[in-house]
């Protein structure tokens, strides 16, 4: 049986991708990781990466998948673990976390709540959340076989009776030379965070001719941001997906159908669809792969640049924090950092002063020269398939 292994720390910036085609590419089917945790929502997505390539998850005591690691373990469509091998605990901000305790306690209760659904929507039991939330940040609460059993951590077989092979068998290998000597497997390893860009034996995303891209998924509306690897001046959105198609590595983009060729770049080609932003002037699309699913609806709360936002007008109280939110120097970075804090329902910039206050809630607008306001409102962006031609 052929598999691979994850090592090392998952990263917000990581790029699931590479693991499904790494998978495609060695004809793996099962998964294994060596990670003491990392970014929980960069760990979802591989677990969602997992499930939806058909990829089945296993986990020796020899390797480490604690913390976020956990998530992306659940992602397997078959899950197999050693007693012992899968921990968690309470979550925890990194170190250069900047927040005041409104701000905190509103940005656990959206990531608590983000985690739960992402358990059920694994089929994992959601009590598996209590027991992680009863775990200090800094303890490791591992579970044993029947905690995992009783939880759905684990299932080891699907409906058609097939199971995946015990997890006894690799106990006894050392971690970094994991599988390569096992009888009637193979080993390919793919690493989290930095080590996953350096791999000199993963190749791009669009090599692989079984993933080539076939499809399109695009969005009206919605700005991916970020993630550029090339800015071009195009007369079209059509014009722009071809040159990302043209574009090794290149695997979304967003095209600004307010700005005329002779402005400016107006086709900004990306490595992935980095952090969504609402702008009713954006076209944006993703590039999807034979083994890839749809794309999906993606749904939050908007702020757009040319209709929600208010010149020389301040929202006055319903602060999120005491004192402005630091290193933010232009409306711009306000609007993002509102669009992205679940808890914030508007923003105020004040220009003279740099200063970027997020709003928990929204009163009456009041004239305030220098002052840029903007209101969040939920939308919903769904996308549409379009055929790319052999």
């Amino acid at each position: 049986m052929s598999y691979l292994v994850v090592h090392g720390e998952f990263r917000r910036d990581d790029n699931e991708r590479a693991l499904v085609t790494k998978a495609i590419e060695t004809d793996a089917k099962v998964v294994i990781f060596d990670s003491p945790g990392g970014n929980a929502y960069a760990a979802m997505r591989f677990g969602r990466a997992i499930r939806a390539a058909g990829l089945n998850t296993l986990q020796a005591r020899p390797l480490e998948c604690a913390s976020a690691c956990s998530m992306a373990f659940m992602g397997g469509v078959m899950r197999v673990a050693e007693s012992g091998s899968i921990g968690v605990h309470r979550a925890a901000f990194g170190q250069d976390a900047e927040m005041d305790s409104s701000t905190a306690v509103a940005a656990i209760q959206a990531g608590t709540a983000d985690l739960i659904a992402y358990l059920v929507e694994m089929g994992v039991d959601p009590r598996l959340m209590q027991l992680a939330l009863s775990v200090d940040s800094t303890d490791m609460r591992y579970l044993t076989t029947a905690e995992m059993s009783e939880l759905r951590v684990t299932s080891n077989g699907d409906a058609s009776g097939n199971a995946l092979p015990s997890s006894n068998g690799l106990a006894s290998l050392p971690g970094s030379n994991f599988g390569s000597d096992q009888p009637g497997g193979s080993e390919n390893e793919v690493a989290a965070g930095e080590q996953l860009a350096a791999l000199p034996h993963t190749p791009p995303l669009s090599t692989p001719q079984i993933n080539k891209p076939n499809r399109l998924a695009l969005y009206r509306g919605l700005d991916f941001v970020g993630r550029d690897i090339q800015s071009l001046s195009l007369a079209d959105a059509p014009a722009c997906a071809s040159a990302c198609l043209g574009t090794d590595q290149c695997r979304a983009f967003t095209f600004n159908t307010a700005t005329s060729p002779a402005r400016g770049p107006n086709c900004f080609l990306k490595s992935s669809q980095g952090e969504l932003d609402g702008n009713f002037v954006a076209i944006s699309g993703m590039l999807l792969g034979r083994m890839e699913p749809d794309a999906v609806a993606m749904s939050f709360g908007v702020i757009d640049p040319a209709r929600n936002l208010y010149q020389d007008a301040d929202a006055t109280g319903g602060d999120l924090s005491r004192t402005p939110l630091p290193s933010i120097h232009t409306p711009f970075e306000c609007r993002l950092a509102c669009v992205q804090n679940g808890a914030c329902a508007g923003f105020s910039f004040v220009a003279a002063k740099k200063q970027c206050w997020l709003k928990g809630e929204i009163g009456q607008l009041r004239k305030r020269p220098g002052i840029v306001t903007g209101l969040k409102t939920a939308m919903s962006f769904e996308p549409t398939h379009v055929p790319i031609g052999e």
